[in-house]
């Protein structure tokens, strides 16, 4: 009697157990969702909701506070020239300015390829992942996604591209997810196996256990990210307002400081570098062609909230 209240009670337990696997995964399933319609919808539409209010002060700043840099350092090196007693003749004036330019164009390039590089690797890998994991767990997953093979197209439509991103990232803990949803999903594969032991049972909740709390990390930090950090005041006029100002304000101040260096530049060298530039530019076609590359070059590498 005793035994078969024991073996009654074990086969409670492992519904129990089923039941919870069941329930996890579910959770899992909804986690995914979130987290792939945060990354692949909510991610885009917030980035066009922050540009239609401060692209354009967004790049503004970009653009002065690299002038503000730039002229900073001419007025720095001419200061220094005056301060040790040395004559600043048009030579000298001259001199400074190219290595300023040389300076800065080192700069830009570098600033360049860093973007490029991170235009092409979105996020790091890390060289210790266990590539023959990622293999495998890709090779399964493609069986059952990859749109050549027999696949359900509504999984194929949901997961695919996650999938894809995933590999290419080398993303081991969001191909695990992936697979662990997919690959032996509760609502597609129910657990009927009665061979399947209560230890194996519970190291199977507890390593959905694991995946759920490392997506629901993975989610939390994303909110704090930009552009979700500013998804509640994208929905408040009286903050969009507040905000476009700030970026005003400091246009403003960076204007002060662009205004103060190019007084500098002019009582040291009794020239308006600013004025300088632009009647360069219309003797020197190659020069203009030069400043309006860098500017579109910024358009084209802004990123929204940089904040």
């Amino acid at each position: 009697m005793s035994h078969n209240h024991s073996h009654i009670e074990l086969h409670q337990d492992i519904i129990a157990l089923k039941k919870a696997i069941a329930e996890a995964k579910h959770d899992l399933e909804s986690l995914i969702h979130l987290h792939y319609r945060m990354n692949e919808v909510d991610k885009q539409a917030l980035h066009d909701m922050y540009d239609k209010h401060f692209k354009h002060l967004e790049i503004d700043i970009q653009k002065k506070a690299l002038l503000q840099s730039e002229l900073q350092r001419r007025a720095e090196l001419l200061m220094i020239k005056h301060q040790r007693g040395e004559k600043l003749t048009p030579e000298l004036i001259a001199l400074i300015h190219k290595v300023v330019d040389k300076e800065f164009a080192a700069i830009k390039a570098r600033m360049r390829t860093l973007l490029e590089q991170e235009a092409k690797n979105t996020r790091s890998v890390n060289m210790q992942t266990d590539h023959a994991s990622l293999s495998k767990l890709y090779k399964e997953l493609a069986k059952k996604l990859h749109p050549d093979s027999a696949a359900d197209p509504e999984l194929t439509r949901m997961y695919w591209l996650s999938v894809q991103r995933a590999y290419d990232a080398k993303d081991l803990h969001g191909l695990h997810a992936l697979h662990t949803l997919i690959c032996n999903n509760t609502h597609l594969n129910p657990i009927q196996d009665d061979s399947l032991s209560y230890e194996g049972l519970k190291n199977e909740l507890k390593k959905i256990e694991e995946l759920l709390s490392k997506e629901q990390h993975s989610i939390e930090v994303l909110k704090k990210q930009i552009p979700f950090c500013y998804e509640l005041g994208l929905r408040d006029e009286s903050w969009i307002q507040r905000h476009g100002e700030t970026l005003n304000q400091q246009i403003l101040h960076i204007d002060r400081e662009i205004e103060k260096a190019n007084e500098t530049i002019r009582l040291l060298t009794g020239n308006n570098w600013l004025l300088d530039q632009e009647v360069l530019d219309s003797h020197d076609s190659s020069l203009k062609e030069r400043r309006e590359y860098n500017e579109e070059f910024i358009d084209a590498t802004y990123f929204s909230g940089r904040h």
